[in-house]
């Protein structure tokens, strides 16, 4: 649980195991959100290969300038839907 609000881009293995803390975050490396279960995360730039593995619950946020967050995703349990208006 908790709040985080980073400047900057963190690492690999960002948010691994997140259960329920909101977190925001300018970009992550590799295996971000591996195994997440709970919690929001909002990733303002890019992502790293493999984002989401064992992900299975929580949600996560992906602002995707360059288009190309699909080709970095573990599919394997992950849903990808874009925002529209009216989540604005």
């Amino acid at each position: 649980s908790g709040r985080a609000f980073f400047r900057g881009l963190a690492g690999e293995r960002f948010c691994v195991r997140n259960s329920g803390a909101i977190v925001v975050v300018e970009g992550v490396g590799d295996h971000g959100c591996e195994y997440m279960t709970g919690g929001r995360v909002v990733i303002l730039g890019a992502t790293g290969r493999n984002f989401g593995a064992g992900f299975s619950g929580g949600l996560a946020f992906v602002y995707d300038a360059e288009g190309k967050f699909r080709t970095r995703c573990n599919m394997q349990l992950i849903d990808l839907e874009p925002m529209n208006n009216e989540d604005e």
